[in-house]
């Protein structure tokens, strides 16, 4: 019987890469909404009086209450160090503007698209003498990147779509320097991965550099792929990548092409840790210097269009169809202009607005989508049946599991708007995943909250209970 052939990468080649590991990875799209939606009104203060308020925000996350000091401290250093959910200017500690916009838009898949653009090896999101580590034997490397080419790249030898594990992305290219310091091309690598297929041989996670000195024993294969694995995780979070399989294959998500064609084509980089490349003997404080700036970088990208979610083009052509009758009866025009439609969640309710009053009313041709310079504190004006406007604000959480979050934030205009219109203002909160579309619907925000139904802090955060509305299903076309 023949010895099933084994692959390891030489130890010449072989340097373990690694980034700050999330306690919570299990709950992340759940802890970070949290935690962006509590910090994102919290003023610039000095880093002790910022951390106690943040600790208590993460005490009082699920069952937070019964965990150590220790563990939600490292909670903190977790979400500020891996996702720059924090900022340091002179001193004091102020919320990014990464954590500002999840806050405010609640679109998971839009922030996994800014963390995985910003994201290289080294960063500052581990370390100083880490960093310096991956300095001094040449690594640069942006991982995002690299894996969309991969795949591209295999499907093109193939034929067909291509798949990969967090196995084969580890031992064929992430801890290997001749892909994160010498470059080699994303094309060898996917033919490494299919001629290791071919042959079938077994990927050997026993490297000397990994083995516990102490215990003589070596970390498990998941242990060995798990941080290739996060990262491929975080790529299906975006949206890029979807999985499949109980070894979990993962492969390029066409329906969000456009976001994968700006990753691939606008390449960026931190570039202040280039000067240390040719440098012998760097020391700890010049990278620590450095680490204002590296989470400046990592928020210094916005307004990217091809990050936002977009209805896809059959829904967008299927809303328009549905509000065209009532849109031309009431202009005379022939085809819906672009601004109707709103952004995501705003189309997707301006859909269940006709379909609730359809059949029903005469006055469709009032509900409309109203732009957002006019500053009126409501996204939609819609009508009742009984000949009375409903004026509705949308808040919309995209995300691709079911996340249990029953907090929103408001803006000063949108809560005086509330206050004024009372019982013909209504909030839509609208939860998106991969298995459903829901709506809580909130009547009179303000008299909810008088009645203890929903608690509205200084910073207009907003968390409602089971009784201040009613949970409705996304009528769909």
């Amino acid at each position: 019987m023949s010895k099933q052939a084994k692959y390891k990468i030489p130890d010449e080649y072989f340097f373990r890469l690694h980034h700050v590991r999330p306690r919570f990875k299990n709950d992340v799209e759940e802890v970070l909404l949290h935690v962006a939606t509590s910090i994102s009104g919290m003023s610039s203060s000095i880093e002790k009086n910022f951390n106690l308020e943040l600790n208590k925000i993460l005490f009082e996350f699920k069952k937070n209450s019964t965990l150590t000091q220790k563990t939600i401290d490292n909670w903190r250093t977790e979400i500020s160090a891996l996702f720059a959910f924090i900022q340091e200017k002179d001193g004091f500690l102020k919320p990014s503007k990464t954590a500002i916009r999840l806050a405010n838009n609640r679109y998971l898949d839009e922030f996994f698209n800014y963390f995985l653009y910003s994201f290289q090896y080294p960063g500052g999101h581990i370390k100083s003498q880490n960093v310096i580590k991956q300095i001094e034997v040449g690594i640069k490397f942006k991982p995002c990147n690299f894996i969309l080419q991969l795949l591209l790249e295999g499907e093109k030898i193939t034929g067909k779509p291509f798949s990969l594990t967090a196995e084969e992305l580890t031992q064929c290219a992430y801890f290997d320097l001749r892909v994160t310091r010498d470059g080699r091309h994303p094309k060898d690598v996917a033919k490494l991965i299919l001629k290791n297929r071919i042959e079938k041989v077994e990927y050997d996670h026993k490297y000397e550099q990994l083995k516990n000195e102490t215990t003589g024993t070596y970390p498990s294969n998941g242990d060995v792929c798990r941080y290739a694995g996060d990262i491929l995780d975080y790529m299906v979070l975006a949206n890029l990548l979807g999985h499949k399989g109980t070894g979990y294959y993962y492969y390029l998500n066409y329906e969000n092409k456009e976001a994968i064609s700006y990753h691939l084509e606008n390449i960026t980089w931190f570039k202040s840790y280039d000067k240390f490349y040719k440098q012998k003997g760097i020391s700890n404080s010049e990278i620590a210097i450095l680490e204002e700036s590296w989470f400046e970088f990592a928020n210094s990208f916005d307004n990217i269009e091809a990050f936002v979610p977009h209805l896809d083009k059959a829904q967008t052509e299927s809303i328009s169809s549905l509000i065209q009758e009532y849109y031309s009866r009431m202009t005379g025009d022939r085809k819906v202009p672009t601004k109707i439609i709103g952004d995501y969640g705003e189309s997707l309710i301006l859909a269940h607005e006709y379909l609730r009053t359809k059949e029903k009313s005469n006055r469709q041709h009032l509900i409309n989508k109203i732009p957002t310079s006019l500053g009126v504190g409501y996204d939609i004006q819609s009508i009742e049946i009984e000949k009375r406007k409903r004026y509705i604000e949308v808040k919309t959480t995209k995300s691709r599991k079911a996340i249990n979050n029953n907090c929103f934030k408001l803006t000063p205009n949108e809560w005086d708007t509330a206050e004024t219109m009372g019982e013909n203002y209504f909030i839509y909160y609208l939860v998106v995943n991969d298995s459903e579309k829901n709506i809580f619907v909130i009547k009179n925000p303000l008299k909810q909250h008088q009645q203890g139904n929903i608690n509205v802090d200084k910073n207009l955060v907003v968390c409602f209970k089971d009784n201040a509305g009613d949970w409705e299903r996304l009528l769909e076309i």
